[in-house]
């Protein structure tokens, strides 16, 4: 008989889904954590790459899209034409072609070439046509090559944070439910706060550049340290090539330092060059930038913290619902 009324005690005690709060939470943390190693190593195996035979030796126009991307990779080939006496500018400050186009111009320069033709804006010629056709084939090359993700591995890759999304919800579900059963839920709270924050910051970077990219674009700035506008090179030396390569690397930096009045008049936006670690460039409109690798900032909650000993702890709850 007192067997019997023990149970029916521990039956009265009423714990959110037959659970104690300090045990849920417990193992609630635990999840979290196994969790969000699985994620951040999913991530760094899918943010790799891969390195292939010659990946520090790309093109000026590649290393500029994987630098800089879009925008830079159409800068460098107009600081290419300007350098080869190409291009100029006209009446009513337009940038248009002052020569012929020569054989073996690389494609993207060729289309650059002809959307000034057309535009005499190196701005319209940015969204150009057949610009923006043989940008898609620059970024092709590039995910070819194992240095940049693809719009589905960049999507796959932000869908690693669904495990911790599940988590988010089931704590919501039993803070709901020890809410209503009257329990104290405040550390269960804390640790869903902290568990929402991480797995926005997580889901908002959608890196594109790899690590092997990075370290493609790392070695090809050790190997052109001299293009660098720091170094005042002689762009005249370097010819047509290095004005390219320096653009692609270290930005329009570059292209006011080898041709300030040029760059001015043509509109050239400035902006500032990018660092040898740097994360590449941005996207989905400038919102979020490549990373090669994930971070976060880990919190511990204690399941008697705040409520062990406490009146408010009743039944076991533990602020854990």
């Amino acid at each position: 008989m007192q067997h019997n009324d023990g149970m029916n005690a521990l039956s009265a005690s009423g714990d959110t889904w037959g659970i104690p709060g300090p045990t849920f939470l417990a193992l609630y943390l635990g999840a979290i954590a196994v969790a969000l190693v699985i994620v951040l190593v999913r991530r760094h195996s899918m943010a790799g790459g891969k390195t292939v035979p010659g990946a520090d030796q790309l093109t000026a126009q590649q290393a500029a899209y994987l630098t800089g991307g879009p925008d830079q990779a159409v800068y460098s080939a107009v600081a290419a034409l300007r350098s080869a006496g190409l291009i100029g500018t006209g009446p009513d400050r337009k940038t248009v072609p002052i020569a012929a186009l020569p054989h073996g111009v690389p494609p993207l320069d060729t289309a650059v070439y002809r959307a000034l033709q057309l535009h005499g804006s190196v701005r319209a010629a940015r969204n150009d046509t057949q610009v923006r056709s043989a940008l898609d084939v620059l970024r092709s090359d590039l995910e070819r090559l194992g240095l940049a993700l693809s719009e589905d591995d960049r999507r796959a890759y932000r869908n690693t944070t669904l495990l911790l999304t599940a988590l988010f919800v089931l704590g919501v579900a039993r803070a709901a439910f020890g809410l209503l059963g009257g329990k104290p839920i405040m550390n269960l709270l804390f640790v869903l706060l902290i568990l929402g924050v991480v797995t926005l910051i997580l889901r908002g970077r959608k890196p594109w550049m790899t690590r092997a990219g990075k370290r493609a674009i790392a070695g090809l700035r050790t190997r052109y340290q001299y293009l660098s506008p720091s170094q005042s090179p002689a762009w005249a030396t370097y010819g047509t090539t290095g004005v390219a390569m320096g653009v692609a690397l270290w930005g329009t930096a570059s292209f006011y330092a080898f041709d300030p009045g040029f760059a001015a008049e043509a509109e050239i936006q400035r902006q500032a060059s990018a660092s040898a670690g740097g994360s590449g460039w941005s996207s989905d409109s400038g919102t979020s930038s490549w990373s090669g690798s994930d971070s976060s900032s880990g919190s511990s909650c204690s399941s008697g913290s705040s409520c062990g000993g406490g009146s408010s702890c009743g039944g076991g709850g533990g602020c854990g619902g």
